[in-house]
């Protein structure tokens, strides 16, 4: 994805690059490839902070019975604004003694504060499912929360659904409390969701969305002399400078920031920063440089007892050993940060570390153990940022901009009101008058939103169709590098066996057994890669592909017939895919259910449209039943193409198929 600079953009970007060099920031927060950190107050001054807190919890453990149920809510009202990661061991210290004197029973505001702070915590020690829990309590009694208060909630829980990769859970809670920021825009909250929504799109890849709502909170940090969040932002944008390549100007951005960290002593905006520009040289293929870089931020991430930094320094550090070749390192590196991430549940960077041990095991001539480690990493990326859930996140933003919508109807429809009282005591005349006016506008606001609703749906119909071409072309090119690479190391290992076999004296059951098993796994990376994607249909096309699928099928079980006008021309590569998945999808309907003996298949091409026709003599679909998860997902796919799909069937009249789409 390309980075699209305007006038606007480049003199905003430059403007920022010129004030990080000479001005100093109170807090440092950054985002990057496999870092990422949210808006969360911590105090630089650890030190000075934990003496008020410790301050505190002494004060309290002095009062009565009485006093301590009286003075409970002022403190953790305290205790909120000095919240910091840093701090977290004497915050925990100041809640265990003011949890008993509070009457949870009550729903009141102390029970709020308390849930609130205590979530907060929770997430400071990665204690995930403990902080969504106690934030759930805590928006339970909202109506006792302050609204800022209920931002810092809502980023608390948000923040704890990001590092679980529940980015849609994420994105919904941020976008709960933009709607505060901008409903309360007196709180200057805005600049720092927008930041944290684009550390999500981050995480999901979806760069035009992230670099969007980058340059919205730079647009407001830039009026609001914020340098808290514009240094989030900044580094943001770091980040979509790198991912295009664009590695010395990303680089700059990060060593300002990390300059400035240093100064002001900011150790774990540093260590973030350090890892950063490790990322960063590793994607140059300048390890030794990159293991420096991981080095020092490891050591800070142990340093601050961070977890989440430790394990993925332990990932980093045995993908640097491995490429600089020490193996033995790089494997008890794996194995501590593995470990770690198991523990805390984070799921991205145990896959990628899945991802980066596969492709360690591949090189180091361990087909098997490659792709032991490839097919895990495969279904956790899968459940991590599937087609349904990329498609979930688009109608999240679709429902929160539909929201917006709405309550800017809401506000129109109270000023017109408001506006109409007003007419009510002049005269007749002028009140027809502007009745007719009031309507005219009425018609125009609605003839404008079901405008915006079409480009949304325009929008959103586009996202679907790349969603889909980004998939199969993944799809593509994991099975190329399966055929290729493990199915090219594991021919030459069976070749090595075999020739082990005949230089032996006598016979081996073990060296049998030992080719049947490399002969098994050779099939299964073989069937693995022809599921991803078909040989055939990328190489011969569709009408060839659906050939080779019916030759598989057994005679005695159905007879299947194909015919077609579509000779050796080729479709555009989405229409081919999503055609022949039709297919396979109606032929194991066909199998499982229809209980046919024959099946007739008719593809042609038109001047103008394209007609797929799949007729069976089975037993035919009973009117008004529940449609199967199989019609759904041919229609999905049909709707996807922009085609037409209608259904012919009666018991024990067979069913046909018949689909059209456009060329």
């Amino acid at each position: 994805m390309l980075f699209s600079y305007n006038f606007k953009k480049a003199n905003l970007l430059n403007q920022l690059l010129m004030r990080l060099a000479c001005t100093t920031r109170v807090f440092v927060s950054i985002v990057f490839l496999f870092v990422t950190s949210f808006s969360m107050s911590q105090s630089l001054e650890k030190d000075s902070t934990t003496i008020e807190i410790e301050a505190l919890a002494n004060t309290y453990k002095n009062y009565g019975d009485e006093e301590k149920k009286d003075s409970a809510q002022i403190i953790l009202k305290k205790a909120h604004k000095l919240q910091g990661y840093l701090v977290k061991d004497a915050m925990k210290s100041l809640l265990d003694p003011v949890r008993p004197n509070i009457d949870f029973d009550e729903n009141s505001r102390t029970s709020f504060l308390f849930l609130l702070v205590q979530s907060r915590n929770h997430l400071f020690y990665h204690e995930y499912e403990k902080a969504l829990e106690q934030g759930d309590l805590a928006l339970e009694l909202e109506n006792y929360a302050e609204k800022g208060e209920l931002v810092y909630l809502y980023a608390t829980i948000a923040t704890c659904f990001y590092y679980q990769s529940k980015y849609e859970n994420a994105l919904e809670s941020h976008f709960e409390a933009l709607k505060i920021c901008e409903n309360y825009p007196e709180l200057n909250c805005s600049a720092g969701i927008y930041n944290n929504i684009s550390t999500v799109y981050m995480a999901i890849k979806d760069w035009d969305k992230a670099e969007k709502y980058i340059m919205d909170a730079l647009e407001i940090v830039v009026e609001l002399d914020n340098y808290f969040e514009e240094s989030r932002a900044v580094g943001n944008m770091a980040i979509v400078l790198a991912e295009q390549g664009k590695f010395d100007e990303s680089e700059e951005w990060f060593l300002r920031d990390l300059n400035k960290d240093l100064e002001i002593g900011d150790v774990y905006s540093a260590s973030l920063n350090y890892n950063n520009l490790g990322s960063l040289k590793e994607n140059q293929n300048k390890y030794a440089e990159a293991l420096s870089y991981y080095r020092k931020s490891l050591d800070i991430a142990i340093e601050l007892n961070d977890n989440q930094s430790i394990a993925l320094g332990y990932r980093n550090l045995g993908w640097m050993e491995h490429k600089t070749g020490n193996t033995k390192r790089a494997i008890e590196y794996f194995g501590l940060g593995i470990k770690l991430m198991k523990d805390l549940g984070n799921r991205d960077s145990l896959r990628d570390a899945f991802l980066n041990l596969s492709e360690f095991h591949r090189e180091n001539n361990e087909p098997q153990k490659a792709l032991e480690y490839f097919v895990q990493y495969h279904n956790l990326n899968d459940s991590i940022v599937g087609e349904e859930r990329l498609k979930a996140i688009s109608e999240l933003e679709v429902k929160f901009e539909t929201q917006q919508k709405e309550n800017e109807l809401l506000k129109l429809s109270k000023q017109k009101q408001e506006d109409e009282l007003v007419i009510a005591r002049q005269n007749r005349r002028v009140r027809q008058l502007s009745f007719g006016l009031g309507a005219i506008a009425l018609f125009g606001v609605l003839g404008f939103v079901l405008f915006r609703q079409r480009l949304q749906n325009k929008k959103q119909q586009e996202l679907i169709l790349a969603i889909s071409e980004t998939q199969s072309e993944e799809r593509k090119r994991i099975a190329q590098d399966l055929h290729d690479s493990i199915g090219g190391s594991l021919a030459l290992t069976k070749s090595k066996f075999e020739v082990a076999k005949k230089n032996l004296k006598a016979p081996s059951t073990e060296m049998d057994s030992a080719l049947e098993t490399l002969e098994q796994t050779t099939q299964q990376v073989r069937q693995i890669s022809h599921n991803l994607m078909p040989g055939e249909l990328v190489r011969f096309g569709l009408v060839a592909a659906i050939n080779t699928l019916l030759e598989n099928l057994n005679e005695e079980e159905i007879n299947a017939q194909f015919h077609s006008n579509q000779g050796e021309e080729r479709l555009e590569p989405l229409k081919e895919i999503q055609l022949y998945r039709i297919v396979q999808e109606a032929l194991q309907n066909v199998l499982k259910h229809a209980r046919a003996n024959n099946l007739f298949i008719q593809l042609n091409k038109h001047q103008e449209h394209l007609t797929l026709m799949i007729e069976d003599d089975g037993k035919g679909i009973v009117q008004d039943s529940e449609e199967g998860m199989g019609l759904k997902n041919i229609k999905q796919r049909v709707q996807l193409l922009k085609g037409i799909f209608t259904i012919d069937s009666a018991p024990e009249r067979g069913t046909i198929l018949n689909i059209q789409i456009p060329v």
